[in-house]
């Protein structure tokens, strides 16, 4: 073989062995950042943050609420992206969806959670339907979300969109590194 041809062949493979570099998708833990996010007084206080894995087929996502870093209150999403509804229990009053809003989940009920892929590991629509209780009485609620990783991987935005309010809240969450 030709000298020329066989060091083009070499550099081509190499070029197509290394590729672009990694850019890492959704899974990890998110940290919020404040700017660029729906402003609610409330979040001064009490931040979120967000842990999302993946195992056996299934999306976890841990939506924590920190007080001064400690955690004080944690709701997760366990559902198969594509999949049936899975059924979630509701195991605290608090609406972690809009906890400062005088919103009371059903303890005891069970909330549903169905999702898909909106591009594989770059974003995720999730609908959860649950009971609450308003100052009305109690109702069912739908919450939309969208979780949208930047082109970098390292800027998260969660969009959520509500059945009772027309104006989406949007979190804005920065990869948190290792510690």
């Amino acid at each position: 073989m030709n000298p020329l041809v066989a060091a083009l062949l070499l550099t081509l493979a190499g070029i197509s062995r290394s590729g672009p570099a990694e850019v890492p998708g959704l899974e990890g833990t998110w940290r919020f950042l404040p700017d660029g996010s729906t402003d609610i007084a409330t979040w001064r206080s009490r931040t979120p943050q967000l842990t999302i894995s993946q195992e056996g087929g299934m999306v976890v996502i841990l939506h924590e609420w920190l007080e001064r870093s400690q955690v004080v209150f944690v709701d997760s999403l366990v559902f198969r992206p594509g999949g049936p509804p899975s059924h979630v229990p509701v195991r605290s009053v608090i609406w972690s969806e809009n906890w400062f809003m005088g919103v009371l989940a059903k303890k005891g009920t069970m909330k549903a959670v169905s999702g898909s892929w909106i591009d594989r590991e770059r974003g995720l629509r999730v609908t959860t339907e649950q009971t609450v209780t308003v100052s009305q009485g109690e109702t069912v609620l739908r919450t939309t979300r969208e979780y949208v990783l930047d082109p970098a991987g390292k800027t998260l935005t969660l969009t959520e969109l509500r059945s009772t309010r027309p104006t989406p809240v949007i979190l804005v969450f920065e990869r948190r590194e290792s510690q």
